[in-house]
């Protein structure tokens, strides 16, 4: 969320071209076509680069500090963030108004697509405000452009709203949203852009946290997942290391088992890959589990685990595969050797821990607790699934969380982008009744190496706590 500040009262100097006649030494009136003549001219556009150095929204000392996510301009001054936009580093100082003053105007990335956007904040009487065209009045939900869709006469809405991307155009000096899928232009007008304080965003935020906090505010569907599935392939690497094939409704689903030396069965640990990540990326965690006495299976989903393939554009569509994917793992365990499936954990990252905290409610009685990595839980705070014939459930994770009595432990690096606010799962941790959040300091998103390794010992130890 974006978050502006109230700042003194600055304004950067305006571009004027003046010229002026005048005639010494007579007190007469000038004549008409000697009058002085003043003209704003557009503001010069500046890409807001390394080799900048003026002044930003009335801020004279200011730096752009990377996050993971997103970049934030700092005030040196007084260290605040006066604006923050999605880095692409596309940040200009322009006058899509056209008044003379100039706005930052930030080409941000944004949605699946990783299309581009356009957020603007202006300097007015001393305060700085913000405008997002694809938020519209809805600030803190998906960006359906409400305004934008009404005065176009256009049906957007949350199902299709990444069939467009609103993005500055620097030639033109004006801000144009297209339709993906026909390339049609409109051009969003000043009047077209909705502008918030800092106040009013915040008294949004704290609205929406406050109903968050509480699950009675809403309930969330339980989706409908059918499938078929078949015996899996097993082939012998070695007595501690199998290569499997599940299948779900005909199709393959690549993974691997790895085992604790001696005699089973042993408990086992089900890992969730994180979105466009083969299972090959996690094969360290599930050695590292395997280690401490755990089966590990691990697997990747179905045409979301190739880190160059295309981007999804629906995070819906993404979860109901991947659901399905991981309950038809979750069938075929007892098939597998070694493997206790009276004593079954799932483990997800990232997406797949979105994948896996939904699985752990659905089937908690299947299950004896979660592990959740950096889950991206804020996805399913409202996510609309639909079906081929039309209809369409939603899935709400809080009030699922808050019926949930799974054990569950949750892992946050501190150089991700929830690790810059450490406040990121408070309210889910207040949902769980058996919930628990261990911050890892120096950690990034994928808790790679010796920051893996510390997750995978201290899961252990949890899971061994749960089990005293």
């Amino acid at each position: 969320m974006k978050k502006t500040l109230m700042l003194p009262a600055a304004i950067i100097a305006m571009c004027l071209v003046m010229t002026s006649c005048s005639q010494a030494g007579t007190s007469a009136s000038l004549p008409e076509e000697s009058v002085t003549e003043t003209t704003i001219e557009p503001f010069e556009t500046i890409l807001i680069t390394e080799d900048y150095d003026g002044p930003i929204l009335g801020v004279e000392n200011w730096h752009i500090e990377k996050t993971a996510y997103w970049d934030d301009f700092i005030n040196d001054d007084t260290g605040e963030v006066f604006a923050e936009c999605i880095g692409t580093h596309e940040y200009y100082l322009a006058d899509p108004n056209n008044d003379g003053q100039p706005e930052l105007v930030c080409n941000e990335k944004w949605g699946l697509k990783w299309n581009y956007h356009a957020c603007i904040y202006k300097l007015e009487d001393g305060v700085i405000s913000h405008a997002d065209i694809s938020l519209g009045s809805d600030v803190l939900g998906p960006g359906i452009y409400p305004e934008f869709a009404e005065i176009y006469g256009l049906d957007i809405n949350s199902q299709n709203f990444l069939d467009y991307q609103d993005i500055y155009d620097l030639e033109r000096n004006i801000i144009i949203v297209t339709d993906l899928k026909t390339g049609t232009e409109y051009e969003a007008l000043w009047d077209y852009l909705v502008w918030y304080t800092d106040e009013e965003i915040n008294a949004m935020i704290e609205a929406e946290e406050n109903a968050s906090h509480d699950p009675a505010n809403y309930s969330s569907d339980i989706i409908d997942i059918t499938y078929s599935a078949a015996e899996p392939v097993i082939t012998d690497i070695s007595d501690t290391e199998k290569e499997i094939t599940f299948f779900r409704d005909g199709m393959e689903i690549e993974g691997k088992l790895y085992l604790p030396e001696g005699e089973g069965p042993f408990p086992v640990i089900v890992l969730c890959c994180g979105l466009m990540q083969p299972y090959s990326d996690y094969e360290a965690d599930a050695k590292g589990f395997a280690d401490n006495g755990y089966a590990a299976v691990l697997f990747s989903f179905i045409g979301y685990s190739d880190p160059d393939g295309e981007q999804p554009t629906d995070n819906g569509e993404v979860f109901l595969s991947e659901t399905t994917d991981l309950y038809a793992v979750m069938d075929s365990l007892d098939l597998l050797p070694g493997v206790d499936t009276s004593n079954v954990y799932l483990w997800g990252h990232s997406f797949g821990g979105l994948v896996a905290a939904y699985a752990g409610c659905d089937r908690e009685s299947d299950l004896k607790g979660m592990i959740l990595v950096e889950p991206t839980i804020v996805a399913g705070e409202k996510l609309d699934v639909r079906y081929e014939d039309g209809t369409c459930k939603t899935i709400r994770m809080y009030p699922l969380l808050f019926d949930c009595d799974l054990n569950t432990v949750i892992y946050m690096g501190t150089h991700d982008g929830f690790g810059d606010d450490p406040t990121s799962f408070d309210h889910v941790i207040t949902l769980l009744r058996y919930g628990e959040l261990v911050i890892v300091d120096g950690s990034d998103h994928f808790f790679a190496g010796e920051y893996g390794e510390k997750m995978v010992e201290d899961a252990c130890e949890k899971i061994a706590s749960w089990n005293e």
